[in-house]
């Protein structure tokens, strides 16, 4: 793969990249990057320093960066990433078949790798106790994962099926150029999405009796986190839950709900769409607190 040198020095007045562009010359990069690392990389590491961890049980696109950035402002928390998901150092494991859960994984490469980074931060910081991370694909495998690691809890998220769906059709596709067939095609695909990652978080929710905070109720009272959380004491003290975060390529803003806004980029077709999936599991969708939205 080449790459003009000369591209990275244009003057940002003569030429405009929208959003879509600038996602696929981060993901080229991301290509570039991987390239000279190892898929399973295996750093130094002291098994007997280790943090407690927080793994945050969560589908993509369902506020659960917000959720790690607020607990990240404490001074005894990290995250393993800028997003708080530390699949993003593994490029074994944060490759398309992430969701597979039989995907061959080298889980000593995931211990050497998050506990290096962890015990090189608190080098920094000798305050740090609780490393937070919320790779949503970390519930595929999250008993071999918790298995790692000599101190962990859990806390599990949740979004509206209708926002999700539309914040993912509008984040990863260009809906204006693609056919109505397609869209109710990808609604569809996106709701089946959201019902399988539910089951498996309720599933979780049930056997290890994981606290629930939907991402509804994190926007409503921000403050219900810090009862939700099993951590050391003392590590939520100075947790500032009125701080402003930056989420994607918004802009840094106190916690506030976006679903009505996403929601009503989706037409009466599309809600129609999504309702066809999600009604063959309803007591799915009542044991989260969500019901089947109303054709408008």
């Amino acid at each position: 793969m080449r790459i003009n040198k000369n591209f990275l020095f244009l003057n940002p007045s003569v030429i405009t990249i929208d959003l879509m562009n600038i996602r696929k010359i981060k993901k080229t990069l991301r290509k570039i990057r991987g390239i000279t690392k190892p898929r399973w990389p295996t750093p130094e590491y002291d098994d007997n320093n280790q943090p407690h961890f927080l793994f945050l049980i969560t589908p993509p696109y369902s506020g659960s960066t917000a959720i790690a950035k607020i607990l990240d402002t404490g001074r005894r928390t990290m995250t393993l990433s800028n997003n708080g998901e530390g699949q993003w150092l593994i490029p074994g494991l944060c490759k398309k078949d992430r969701w597979n859960p039989d995907k061959k994984v080298n889980y000593k490469s995931i211990k050497a790798v998050w506990l290096n980074k962890y015990q090189s931060k608190k080098k920094l910081n000798q305050d740090i106790e609780v490393v937070i991370e919320k790779s949503p694909p970390n519930m595929v495998r999250i008993e071999n994962i918790t298995s790692l690691f000599k101190n962990h809890s859990f806390l599990a998220n949740n979004r509206n099926p209708y926002a999700n769906c539309a914040s993912i059709l509008y984040r990863l596709y260009n809906p204006t150029k693609i056919s109505m067939e397609k869209r109710k095609r990808i609604l569809e695909q996106l709701a089946e999405g959201w019902l399988m990652r539910s089951r498996r978080i309720k599933e979780l929710i049930i056997k290890y009796k994981v606290p629930l905070l939907t991402y509804e109720q994190f926007c409503q009272n921000p403050s219900s986190i810090l009862d939700s959380l099993n951590l050391p004491k003392g590590v939520s003290e100075d947790i500032d839950i009125n701080a402003e975060v930056k989420v994607k390529d918004y802009k840094p803003q106190i916690i506030s709900n976006h679903n009505e806004r996403q929601i009503s980029n989706l037409t009466k077709k599309d809600i129609e769409n999504i309702n066809h999936i999600l009604e063959k599991e309803r007591n799915l969708l009542d044991f989260f607190g969500y019901d089947l939205l109303k054709k408008v």
